[in-house]
């Protein structure tokens, strides 16, 4: 491989990785379980740094191995994983910081709304970032 493929799986792996590393900084601090695994009957509050790095590993292999199938399938094997990280995101931002943000004025809903909009929003950018990211030929 050369070294311009090497920096561009790097950034991936540096944006996924602050993802779920955030992600479960957030949900240790307000001690809320991850939205994915509570529908599993799992109650995780932390992840651990190797887990956080074997889920990271796991992604970018499976990046890996979309990308030498086709570009189409890279971009959106990423957009699911985006997805997910910033829906988890949106969730537990919705029920804790902002309703403080907020005060209490809003409905509990209405806050999940805003920080699930914000957490979309945030998906999509990340998203034309990879993909501009992906799409150049040079540094």
């Amino acid at each position: 491989m050369d070294a311009l493929i090497i920096t561009k799986f790097g950034i991936l792996l540096l944006i996924h990785f602050g993802l779920i590393f955030g992600l479960s900084s957030i949900a240790s601090y307000y001690q809320e379980p991850l939205f994915l695994f509570k529908r599993l009957n799992i109650n995780v509050y932390k992840i651990p740094l190797v887990v956080n790095f074997l889920i990271v590993s796991i992604v970018i292999v499976l990046s890996v191995l979309a990308l030498i199938e086709s570009k189409i399938s890279f971009f959106i094997l990423n957009a699911a994983f985006l997805s997910i990280w910033f829906l988890e995101l949106g969730v537990i931002s919705g029920k804790h910081f902002f309703s403080s943000l907020l005060e209490n004025d809003l409905p509990k809903e209405i806050c999940i709304f805003i920080g699930f909009i914000l957490a979309i929003n945030g998906g999509y950018f990340t998203l034309m970032f990879i993909v501009r990211l992906f799409s150049s030929s040079s540094f």
